[in-house]
């Protein structure tokens, strides 16, 4: 597996991933973890940055503005991810529910590929246009709701279109199915989620086996996509080399044509935006392995935490089900170091290329500083969330030396 992840592939950049968006509301307790599991208080004008993990408690909820305005809300109860951008085909935002609820409203854009995705342990909502609501249970069951345009929610088992005012689930081995119509009563979505509580399950080790084996299953995916990306890219590198300075032509060597130059730089700038989009998918297939590796993993990890919590509800029998079939998943926390190195690297490696052919534009990705500008316009529109220029009178005033006393002859 080290291997697998831990080829001859570039440092992550010294950037690290990108601020993906600004808290713009808090109620009750919720927090920011970072890519480290360090945590800190959430609060309006806190900028997070992709990988960040938001989680609230009982009361709490956290309103998001994304980089391109797409609004985002976590309801109490949650832990979602403000995934990292960096690998995403256009650069776009999108979320991992390991557990809980979110809504969001998505803002509208012209391109092919979805404006955003909902990530969760048993299903993939790719959305565009779109007001939904997502939930994910804590036995892996996955909900999702349109209550305005239209989704598609998939998972190894199938996929299913959802309009307006329509509503679809999912779960272990079960492929996405219509479940009749949206509503956005709060009822609505608590009554399911408690449906699915673990406590709930008698047969609660056949939920954590199910659990363990879509980890094994994403991890072997994510060795396979791995492998396929720096196949794909070591391609690459072989049919678009780094050219070499140019030595110095002879006089008599006429000059080439500025207009056939022009040409065959456009022509071998749109075969690489080409070449590097494909290359992003592949990277975007990696992460999402990555991602449902994770969050399987956090679900079969909180079933163990229960079985702690409670140990005179279940038998010896499930308690040693659940011990067995946790410890064929004891690796993943070394496998999630490693893939996000790896991932890391995709990203600088990727980055390098698009700065290489000037691609930004052509893929449908915001360039860095606009995407700068565009968290600096969020932020403005928050009371109290960038410092104010102090006052001309509380400027400090410059010290002078003394002038010195000439001498007298």
């Amino acid at each position: 597996m080290a291997a697998a992840l831990n080829g001859a592939m570039p440092a992550a950049d010294d950037s690290g991933p990108l601020e993906e968006g600004v808290i713009t509301e808090v109620s009750g307790q919720a927090a920011v973890l970072n890519s480290r599991g360090r945590s800190r208080p959430a609060k309006p004008g806190e900028v997070v940055r992709g990988s960040e993990i938001i989680e609230t408690q009982a009361d709490g909820r956290v309103k998001i503005t994304l980089v391109d305005r797409s609004l985002l809300e976590v309801r109490p109860n949650s832990r979602v991810q403000i995934n990292d951008s960096r690998l995403n085909p256009r650069g776009i935002s999108s979320v991992l529910v390991y557990v809980g609820w979110i809504w969001a409203k998505v803002t509208a854009r012209t391109v092919a590929d979805y404006a955003f995705e909902v990530e969760a342990a048993t299903a993939v909502a790719g959305v565009r246009g779109t007001e939904l609501e997502v939930a994910v249970a804590e036995d892996g069951s996955t909900r999702v709701g349109v209550r305005e345009g239209r989704a598609v929610m998939e998972n190894e088992a199938g996929s299913l279109r959802l309009g307006q005012d329509q509503t679809g689930e999912a779960g272990y081995e079960r492929a996405p199915e219509a479940t009749g119509s949206y509503s956005e009563q709060a009822e609505f979505w608590l009554t399911w989620l408690g449906q699915h509580h673990l406590a709930l399950f008698s047969d609660l080790e056949v939920f954590v086996i199910r659990m363990v084996t879509a980890v094994l299953d994403a991890r072997a995916n994510l060795i396979e996509r791995d492998r396929e990306f720096r196949e794909a890219y070591e391609g690459f590198e072989e049919q678009h080399p780094v050219a070499e300075k140019p030595a110095a032509k002879p006089e008599e060597e006429p000059a080439a044509e500025p207009e056939t130059e022009d040409k065959k730089d456009q022509q071998e700038r749109a075969e690489a935006a080409t070449e590097v989009h494909k290359l992003y998918r592949k990277a975007r297939q990696a992460q999402k392995e990555a991602h449902r590796m994770e969050c399987n993993y956090y679900l079969a990890e909180q079933a163990r935490s229960a079985v702690a919590r409670s140990p005179e509800k279940f038998s010896p029998s499930q308690v040693q089900a659940i011990a067995q079939s946790l410890a064929q998943a004891q690796d993943i926390p070394q496998i999630q170091q490693q893939s996000r190195l790896a991932l890391n690297g995709y990203a600088a490696v990727l980055e390098t290329q698009v700065s290489r052919y000037s691609l930004a534009s052509s893929l449908g990705r915001l360039p860095p500083l606009e995407r700068n500008a565009q968290i600096q316009q969020i932020l403005k529109q928050i009371p109290g969330a960038m410092p104010p220029m102090p006052p001309p009178q509380s400027m400090p005033k410059p010290v002078m030396p003394p002038m010195p006393r000439p001498r007298m002859p």
